[in-house]
């Protein structure tokens, strides 16, 4: 069984020789960008959130915001228009709301489910293609839906418990707060954690929601410091962007939405495609659905 430093390497050296990984991850952003944009136009077209209800001049001033009065005139002139609406048009509206989310939730993933079977594809026969992304993708994304809904409930579930003793804890004051937020937070990051090879779970051994479930938390117990260190390195990647992102932006004033956009299109042509193959790998590997090549330099 190769070690992770094996696994990193070797994955790195895969994802070099297949570069078309990425595309997963870029059509799922484009097109949750295209699904939020027509929701919004079928929000504002419905009548629900008229634009001649509100003030031309601050709309067309919301893009070249240079003062706070400006942005609180809008927000006041929304809340204004909000307060003027029937409660059937706020249940309409929040009905629409409800579907663009879910309709971006759906196209998130169907796409994350053919990201997985790219670099399934890719490492069982070295080199990905598309038809993997579309396969994986219209088999299992219903399936991937259901899953993060499940994993999200989980989590909110275990907050909203919680709740009731943070609320407690605000009247008296005390220490109680700070350690019960704490609490929810290592909680919600714990779960995320023992939960993150559910995904893979789902869609390289084909099991629906709830058994994905159990297979994460079984692979999380047998392999705790695997799971745990391409967790921290991933995110290490990710805030050491952001990190480089931000001092460079800093020292640079008006630099700050260009690096924002190149910050993002590495983190969707690199690191997303390159973590989904580490843990796709990992997976695979831990699991014995993957041949091992020892002969393979791992870098």
């Amino acid at each position: 069984m190769e070690s992770i430093n094996e696994l990193l390497g070797r994955g790195f050296s895969l994802w070099r020789d297949n570069l078309n990984l990425c595309l997963p991850h870029l059509l799922g952003f484009f097109f949750s960008l295209m699904a939020l944009f027509a929701g919004l136009m079928a929000v504002i077209f419905s009548g629900l959130l008229p634009l001649e209800g509100l003030n031309e001049t601050a709309l067309q001033e919301m893009q070249y915001v240079e003062d706070l009065e400006e942005m609180q005139v809008f927000w006041d002139q929304m809340e204004e228009h909000l307060a003027s609406l029937q409660s059937s048009d706020i249940l309409q509206m929040a009905s629409a709301i409800l579907a663009v989310f879910v309709l971006i939730a759906l196209v998130d993933a169907f796409f994350a489910a053919g990201a997985i079977g790219m670099a399934r594809q890719a490492l069982e026969k070295g080199r990905s293609s598309t038809s993997a992304m579309w396969s994986a993708g219209r088999r299992h994304f219903l399936g991937m839906f259901l899953a993060e809904l499940l994993m999200t409930f989980i989590i909110l579930m275990g907050i909203l418990l919680l709740l009731p003793l943070l609320g407690s804890g605000l009247e008296k004051l005390g220490l109680l707060a700070v350690a019960l937020a704490l609490i929810a937070i290592f909680y919600a990051l714990a779960l995320t954690i023992i939960l993150s090879t559910m995904p893979y779970a789902l869609v390289l051994e084909d099991l629906p929601p709830l058994r994905a479930l159990r297979a994460s938390i079984d692979f999380f117990r047998y392999n705790k410091f695997d799971v745990g260190v391409l967790w921290l390195v991933v995110l290490a990647l990710s805030l050491g962007l952001q990190m480089v992102s931000g001092a460079i932006s800093s020292g640079q004033p008006g630099q700050g939405q260009p690096l924002s956009a190149i910050t993002g299109m590495i983190s969707l042509l690199v690191l997303a495609p390159l973590s989904n193959l580490w843990w796709t790998r990992l997976y695979m590997s831990r699991k014995g659905m993957l041949k091992q090549d020892e002969k393979e330099d791992p870098w």
